[in-house]
């Protein structure tokens, strides 16, 4: 018998649900533009255009041949479609990192020792990282981390440290900076406060007590410029000394602080701190590793290093202010 003509053929038979998946890189930007409320918050996070973000939804769109946001003055917001895809997305995303970490942690992990000196902001050294050294540990046991909490600069600060965390980049003799995630801030609170005086616009910020930090002074009257209500007065005002505290102050419910996200997350996943208003994300400068070159090829300080930048990057695609 001769050959079948290609017109002839017949299709080669698919593995049930293949060829039935979207864009994978169409969806990331679908659950980052869900979950930052806007396509310019969403860009800044996956580290890529506002053009590229929406080439990325306008793309799935077609693909499902019906809207997933409904575009607004400031921001998006989901479409019931939109917002049974979300569900699924981040249901998906959750169990493929999930399955990648169990996998990872089978591989086996080189024997480092020794020791490495941090400099940290204190805020990011209570709420980001000591929380987190527990999985370092589990993972180099050999490796002694050693805290200190200073803001000042760090060529200030000599050889005093491996690994430093500030708030944008240093430059210096002897220092190299590395970016390590954004800085992203929203107004956030207690929902126990929400009850009496609900937050549903910038507005109604004037019923309610900002709580600042001596540090972080002018951030709220930065954010409020970007949300068009620059002369907005509120009911109370508190200042406190340190930012973790300002924090605190939010969760106990005293009033409504301009929080930073990755410095929060286990609040608001735990349900201790909301976020009432997602249109107007304020981009702080980004969290930087400050690296001391005559240490930085040490296998205990590679290994602290690396393993930031990980942490880093897994959370910064699960930040969830809503």
């Amino acid at each position: 018998m001769g050959r079948k003509s290609p017109s002839s053929a017949q299709p080669a038979e698919r593995e049930p649900g293949r060829g039935q998946v979207p864009p994978l890189n169409a969806l990331r930007s679908f659950e980052a533009v869900a979950t930052h409320g806007s396509f310019a918050a969403a860009a800044a996070t996956l580290n890529v255009t506002h053009w590229a973000v929406g080439k990325q939804i306008r793309l799935l769109e077609q693909w499902f041949g019906k809207p997933l946001f409904e575009r607004r003055a400031r921001g998006v917001q989901l479409t019931a479609e939109g917002a049974t895809l979300l569900a699924d997305v981040s249901d998906a995303f959750d169990r493929l990192a999930s399955g990648a970490g169990r996998l990872r942690d089978r591989r086996p992990v080189a024997r480092v020792a020794g020791t490495v000196k941090v400099n940290a902001l204190v805020s990011f050294a209570l709420s980001w990282l000591l929380p987190r050294l527990p999985d370092f540990h589990r993972r180099y046991p050999d490796v002694d981390v050693r805290v200190s909490t200073t803001s000042r600069r760090l060529r200030y600060v000599g050889d005093a440290f491996d690994i430093g965390v500030r708030s944008g980049p240093e430059q210096g003799a002897g220092l190299v900076s590395r970016r390590l995630m954004a800085d992203e801030r929203l107004p956030a609170c207690s929902p126990a406060l929400l009850r009496d005086h609900p937050i549903g616009q910038v507005e109604d910020l004037r019923r309610h007590t900002l709580l600042h930090s001596a540090s972080t002074r002018g951030a709220w009257a930065q954010w409020l410029r970007e949300a068009g209500v620059p002369r907005l007065l509120p009911e109370r005002q508190m200042e406190f000394e340190h930012v973790f505290l300002q924090q605190a102050a939010a969760v106990e419910g005293l009033g409504v602080a301009l929080v930073s996200l990755p410095l929060v997350q286990r609040d608001l996943a735990a349900g201790r701190l909301v976020c009432p208003l997602r249109a107007t994300t304020w981009r702080a400068p980004d969290y930087t590793l400050v690296l001391n070159t005559e240490r930085e090829s040490d296998a205990a300080v590679s290994a602290l290093r690396d393993w930031m930048l990980e942490a880093a990057a897994q959370e910064q695609g699960q930040l969830a202010p809503g």
